[in-house]
């Protein structure tokens, strides 16, 4: 099970680092265009679906604030949109693993990756009107500046996925991008098929059962299980992504525990952008951190009370949506489109 999860952390890892140097350069053409905090949003939100990580595209935001390449305001937009792009990596782990399963088990799998889109949806959608109609969040990254501005910088930290996952890097000097794109969608399917297998196995034992269930008892305890394990381990996409096949084999409860444990996912995963922000020795950068980590508390704080009745509202779109894959991969297109038709339509006009 062990190596199992160790190969479907890495098949991300692969993932993100192919198409991370597949799409730089359209990347930085796109950071080049940005006028405004709705362009600025838009980038954020296809950038990181882009890259597939947060953390990368928020440390990108922050040392770009540090070197002056965007201002402060771009920096705020450019984080507010990232959170709804961290998404889609939980989306292709339930789609690519699981569309050609049962569908009992699809929609379980797929439950978790809406459940992690639709609050992240509803949260910027609220933190972007407020940032439109007062500068809110520009006004706290200024602030933050201040409170910052005789902080020294501290040194970055190598990433733990890159310290266990050292053959990425050397795979990729070997093969082009796009083959070690495909190279990660087969060890995901492969790594996913096994870990169910014998995730289901260790935790077939009653004393593993009883030791899931605990961890995953109360909505307090997910939360605080999201908090602690994505600190330990600096990415939402992963953390999120490994609950799909507990999901599916109904190791947890999703209506009741997963939308705390993103919650708490949410907060854990800005302390590796802290640490991109400390290291740049920029006040204007750590302002824009301080930001990130505004928005994922008080989306904790708005959320927490309501995971009952939106966990259910998301649970009856899921189904919905999920009842026909032909339904299921026409909302992914249009999901992970829509920021880059509405992109390229601000920049025309």
């Amino acid at each position: 099970m062990l190596l199992s999860i160790y190969f479907f952390i890495s098949s991300i890892v692969l993932m993100k680092e192919s198409v991370t140097r597949i799409g730089r350069e359209p990347v930085r053409l796109l950071f080049d265009q940005m006028r405004d905090t709705t362009t600025g949003v838009l980038v954020g939100w296809f950038g990181t679906a882009l890259i597939q990580s947060s953390g990368a595209f928020d440390s990108i935001a922050v040392t770009l604030v540090s070197t002056k390449a965007i201002p402060i305001t771009i920096g705020v937009a450019l984080i507010l949109g990232a959170e709804i792009g961290t998404t889609v990596t939980t989306q292709l782990v339930s789609i690519l693993g699981y569309l050609s399963r049962d569908r009992s088990v699809f929609r379980l799998s797929f439950l978790v990756a809406m459940l992690h889109y639709w609050y992240n949806l509803a949260t910027t959608s609220i933190f972007f009107t407020v940032e439109v109609s007062s500068g809110f969040f520009t006004w706290i990254a200024l602030e933050g500046a201040l409170l910052f501005g005789r902080v020294s910088g501290i040194s970055s930290i190598p990433s733990m996925f890159d310290v266990i996952t050292p053959w990425v890097d050397d795979l990729l000097r070997i093969i082009p991008s796009w083959a070690g794109f495909a190279v990660a969608c087969a060890l995901l399917f492969v790594s996913l098929k096994e870990s169910e297998k014998h995730m289901s196995a260790v935790f077939a034992t009653e004393v593993s059962g009883r030791l899931l269930r605990s961890t995953f008892g109360s909505p307090a305890r997910s939360f605080l299980v999201g908090l602690a394990f994505t600190i330990l381990v600096p990415s939402t996409s992963v953390m999120v992504s490994l609950l799909v096949p507990l999901t599916a084999t109904r190791l947890i409860e999703a209506d009741q525990y997963i939308l705390p444990y993103i919650l708490g996912a949410n907060i854990g995963t800005v302390f590796d952008v802290m640490v991109a922000a400390f290291a740049t020795g920029n006040p204007s950068a750590i302002g824009v951190w301080l930001v990130h980590l505004t928005i994922n508390c008080l989306g904790a704080l708005i959320f927490l009370p309501l995971t009952r009745p939106f966990s259910l509202f998301v649970r009856r779109a899921s189904d919905f949506l999920s009842s026909s894959r032909n339904r299921t991969i026409i909302f992914f297109c249009l999901l992970n489109g829509m920021p880059l038709i509405i992109l390229l339509i601000k920049l025309i006009l």
